[in-house]
């Protein structure tokens, strides 16, 4: 559906050291360079690039570290010279004795790994095949014409930092995944990628390694892409409307498919050698067939399915011959979803960490909303696929229960559940839901009037300090009594992640990018805008 504005928040200050910086600061002090320690604690180090965060790593306890300075609240250290300090509380470093300076004095700083809950796939040795390039890394980072690989395997390398390489935005962050996605056209530059226009790249990290790359070339839901001038103008004077998608967009959508899809045939066979057919998923409707090339431990996938996308997938070739992947995953996840509901003071129960999905122009509401929901579920489905399995129309327009129809097998085989529940708009219909760490798929008429009232509310909701305030006075001063109207133009979903009994007020989740992560609704707007096809549950 339309993309819709939404209310901005703050930016937080950030302290911006040497390009790739750090959060925080410290009254610094000179302390001796070459006196070391040990972690007594995991640390956080956190990330910046031209003074924005770009994310963060956990630094573990027992890794040897060097002192940069010293103040009454803590120490700066670094694991490394040259790389930028991140602070520490004192309680959380073990000062080396201090000796005269020997030859041998420098300290070990090679980190000691330390075990995460959620599977981290390993690079995998193959046998190379016959017709097969075997190039380095600087090679392949020239042919693809951005600096994907570092020295060794990706996936052994920490996401925040390959994508502070690559220069694309974080989208989210939770406590076992991140997401980085870069849509060329908010940065008004070009990306090609292996000689075509790239637009969509994407890269996730699970438990702080980098576990897949995606990079989308012509598609389908980028139809507008493909508009020429006349078209432009009358669009510009109707801003409001749907995009009206013409033979001539869907001509040029599908001739920039043919021409994407033979440059990185070529591209990747004159890098790689020959390919080998691939084929992924178990079940007709969310498998993809394509290409294969495996480059040490990496597998590159291009997919092109007629009239939908041109997409080029790049994952681990261990995690791509698990055919156990998903189930066990999604063992994994649905065994700590209750841990991820947030309690605050004020009464607000939110589940919190929960990945985003910005749809960018496109149309995809739905499919961007159940690739959350999947990747809260340790599935990595992406919205390109789930768009091609929901029938959606170029430029938007998805059937929920399409979606629901074609995840059916994906999700029951992975050891899930999709079921339809009904929804009055009551807290209480939606309490036990949440309270389990379940998000809920809310069909709904996301209209402007509706968004405004959000909006407005949201700006005051997020500067309160006396809820009892908020409740008795201020939030039944915001009521509207000209009840919401339904309008189909404006068909959307979101996710539910939250409830506060004491206000009376539900909290949704838009696919519109991080702005739009945490956003509240009173029960009554819930029950004038809900569609007739209720929720939906994946459990």
């Amino acid at each position: 559906m339309k993309r819709l504005l939404a209310h901005a928040f703050g930016l937080i200050p950030l302290l911006f050291l040497s390009g790739l910086g750090v959060l925080g600061s410290l009254s610094a002090q000179s302390a001796e360079p070459s006196r070391g320690g040990t972690l007594l604690t995991n640390s956080r180090m956190d990330l910046t690039r031209e003074g924005r965060s770009i994310g963060f790593i956990t630094v573990p306890s027992g890794t040897r570290v060097i002192l940069v300075s010293e103040s009454a609240d803590g120490y700066m250290v670094s694991r490394t010279r040259g790389e930028a300090p991140f602070a520490i509380a004192k309680e959380s470093l073990s000062l080396d004795p201090v000796s005269a300076p020997t030859a041998s004095a420098t300290p070990d700083l090679t980190p000691t790994p330390t075990p995460t809950p959620w599977p981290v796939a390993a690079s995998t040795p193959t046998t190379a095949q016959p017709g097969t390039k075997n190039p380095t890394s600087e090679e392949v980072n020239k042919a693809l014409g951005i600096p994907l690989f570092g020295n060794g395997s990706l996936w052994e390398e920490n996401d925040a930092m390959v994508a502070s390489r690559l220069r694309w935005p974080q989208e989210s962050k939770t406590t076992y995944e991140a997401g980085y996605r870069r849509y060329p056209y908010t940065f008004n530059s070009e990306t090609r990628v292996l000689g075509a226009r790239s637009l969509a790249l994407f890269l996730q990290g699970v438990n702080e390694k980098t576990a897949r790359a995606t990079i989308l070339f012509a598609n389908k839901g980028d139809v507008a892409f493909f508009i020429n001038a006349r078209e432009a103008q009358q669009q510009a004077a109707n801003p409001k409307k749907p995009l009206a998608v013409t033979d001539s967009m869907l001509r040029g959508f599908q001739e920039a498919m043919r021409k994407d899809k033979a440059i990185l045939e070529s591209s990747l066979k004159n890098l790689f050698g020959d390919a080998r057919p691939a084929r992924t998923g178990r079940f007709a409707t969310t498998a993809e067939a394509g290409q294969r090339w495996d480059w040490k431990g990496h597998t590159f996938l291009l997919v092109t399915p007629p009239n939908e996308y041109v997409l080029l997938r790049i994952l681990p070739t261990s995690t791509f011959e698990d055919a156990d992947a998903g189930r066990k995953s999604f063992a994994l996840a649905k065994s700590t979803i209750t841990k991820r509901v947030e309690r605050r003071e004020n009464g607000d129960v939110l589940i919190s960490d929960l990945p985003m999905v910005d749809q960018g122009r496109k149309g995809y509401c739905v499919p961007a909303t159940f690739e959350r929901v999947l990747r809260y579920y340790g599935l990595s489905e992406d919205m390109n696929i789930l768009a091609t399995a929901g029938k959606t129309g170029a430029g938007g327009g998805t059937s929920v229960e399409a979606i629901q129809a074609a995840t059916y097998n994906l999700l029951r085989d992975a050891g899930a559940n999709i079921s339809q529940k009904t929804f009055s708009g009551s807290i209480q219909e939606i309490k036990p839901i949440i309270d389990e760490g379940k998000p809920i798929l809310f069909t709904h008429f996301s209209t402007e009037e509706f968004n405004n009232r959000v909006n407005d509310r949201m700006a005051h909701r997020v500067a309160v300090t006396n809820w009892e305030e908020w409740r008795n006075n201020f939030l039944p001063s915001l009521k509207k009594t000209i009840p919401l109207k339904p309008d189909p133009m404006y068909g959307h979903i979101c996710l539910i992640i939250g409830y506060n009994e004491r206000t009376r007020e539900i909290a949704i989740s838009d696919s519109w990018g991080p702005a739009t992560t945490e956003r509240w609704m009173t029960e009554e707007e819930a029950r004038q805008i809900k569609q007739t096809s209720g929720i939906t549950v994946i459990e």
